[in-house]
């Protein structure tokens, strides 16, 4: 018995003493998470679903950026809290990755010309993202830096390759062009290639005026499109404004709301984009 404690204390103590990554976004924890392995204990501040844009930090990730060895931030103004309320207050020391800088020279414009933060949607983007932290990661790391590497370079591959076969699958669609819901979705429609007809919602916060529905059904029934698309958190609403205009809601998880796999929340979310299509 006491044998067997021993055993049980050892293994305890090692999970407890692996290094820590605080992400803000879940999807940048599904990524460290490919990349490092099992020789780190990685962590997303904002639970799947929740909105970064007006996330409330609380104690318990002020103690996590405290106790990080690396930080993973979005960057473009989207998750400055990070710095401003969790990094300055708790004297982090930690290095910040910030995907953003990764995705240099493929950072697209919202549709009111201001960058598009959401750069995590871009399967491309996180192809670069993956090689500059295992990196910073191997910089912590030596044992296990070329480990990271090729982690990183696999998961790269994966990357492009779905990228590529979802372009193919699309350009082989009834349809390119879609209406979406309260999201441009600027990096799915440029790196896959799609049309983007029509956007309902153009303030995120607010309901969809009159003419907004009105030219929604007016371009969907020109294109003979029976679906929008949607961010998975804002299904309920859309339901309802798909059943307003007589055809059916399909829902992107941006955020892993349904599953902790990247990749497989994106081949998910090309399913659903492709049956938009039809």
């Amino acid at each position: 018995m006491r044998t067997l404690l021993a055993i049980l204390l050892f293994f305890g103590l090692a999970h407890a003493e692996r290094p820590l990554l605080v992400a803000t976004l879940p999807p940048y924890a599904a990524l460290a998470r490919a990349v490092l392995g099992e020789k780190w204990e990685v962590r997303s501040l904002v639970p799947p679903g929740a909105n970064p844009h007006v996330y409330a930090p609380r104690p318990s990730d002020l103690k996590a950026v405290q106790k990080a060895r690396l930080i993973v931030q979005n960057g473009l103004g989207l998750d400055d809290w990070l710095v401003e309320k969790l990094v300055v207050p708790s004297g982090a020391k930690a290095p910040v990755v910030v995907a953003a800088e990764s995705a240099k020279g493929l950072v697209l414009p919202l549709p009111n010309g201001k960058p598009d933060p959401h750069v995590w949607t871009d399967p491309r983007a996180m192809s670069r993202f993956v090689r500059d932290l295992a990196r910073a990661a191997g910089a912590l790391d030596a044992e296990g830096a070329e480990g990271y590497l090729e982690h990183a370079r696999a998961l790269k591959a994966e990357l492009l390759g779905f990228l590529e076969e979802g372009k193919a699958k699309v350009a082989a669609a009834p349809h390119r062009a879609f209406v979406a819901y309260k999201n441009p979705f600027t990096y799915v429609t440029a790196r896959f290639g799609l049309e983007h007809a029509f956007l309902i919602g153009k303030t995120p916060s607010a309901e969809p005026t009159a003419r907004e529905l009105v030219e929604a059904r007016r371009v969907l029934s020109r294109l003979g499109l029976r679906a929008i698309v949607a961010p998975y958190p804002l299904r309920r609403e859309a339901e309802r404004v798909a059943k307003n205009l007589g055809v059916r809601a399909v829902y992107l998880d941006l955020l892993n709301e349904q599953n902790p796999d990247y990749l497989a929340t994106w081949r998910a979310n090309l399913k659903a984009l492709l049956s938009s299509l039809k």
